[in-house]
């Protein structure tokens, strides 16, 4: 791991949309078991994304040329959007480069002129949580879910609404 100031966030390129899905399914099912279910659920969306990337953006973390995290915003319609695919090596985490993603991600929307931002996690991402609510989200929402992993999650929609209008 190189210091913080090698740490470059970019919009990602062709290619690394896969790349970023691998990298969440390796460590989804390294740490929690995940299934390949995931697998599909995250090659889907990526996939409508390539197809239609109209008012969203993927955002890639990178050391040195190597991807170490990621962040996403998925237009949902011209008042919405839904943040998607943030994850950061293990390796890396604890040093701000979350935030920066979360920063960059939130005044993406801010420039476009989204009203709302929403994203689904799951219980237990506690530095995930934290970041959201450093950065206005509130949890609104939880449901059970039995198809990613070998145990049941509990899936947690977070929403912030435009401080910014």
């Amino acid at each position: 791991m190189s210091g913080l100031d090698s740490i470059v966030i970019r919009p990602y390129r062709p290619g690394e949309a896969s790349y970023i899905a691998y990298l969440q399914m390796k460590f989804y099912e390294q740490e929690y078991g995940f299934k390949g279910t995931f697998e599909h659920y995250l090659l889907a969306a990526m996939s409508e994304f390539t197809a239609s990337p109209d008012g969203s953006q993927i955002w890639v973390a990178t050391d040195r040329d190597e991807i170490i995290g990621s962040i996403a915003i998925v237009r949902i319609d011209e008042h919405t959007a839904q943040l998607r695919w943030f994850f950061t090596e293990e390796r890396y985490r604890g040093i701000g480069i979350g935030n920066r993603l979360m920063g960059t991600s939130v005044q993406f929307c801010r420039d476009r002129g989204y009203a709302h931002i929403f994203l689904w996690t799951f219980r237990g991402l506690d530095a995930a949580g934290h970041l959201y609510e450093k950065h206005g989200f509130r949890r609104t929402e939880t449901k059970a879910n039995t198809e990613w992993a070998n145990e049941p999650l509990i899936e947690e929609r977070w929403d912030l609404s435009s401080t910014w209008e």
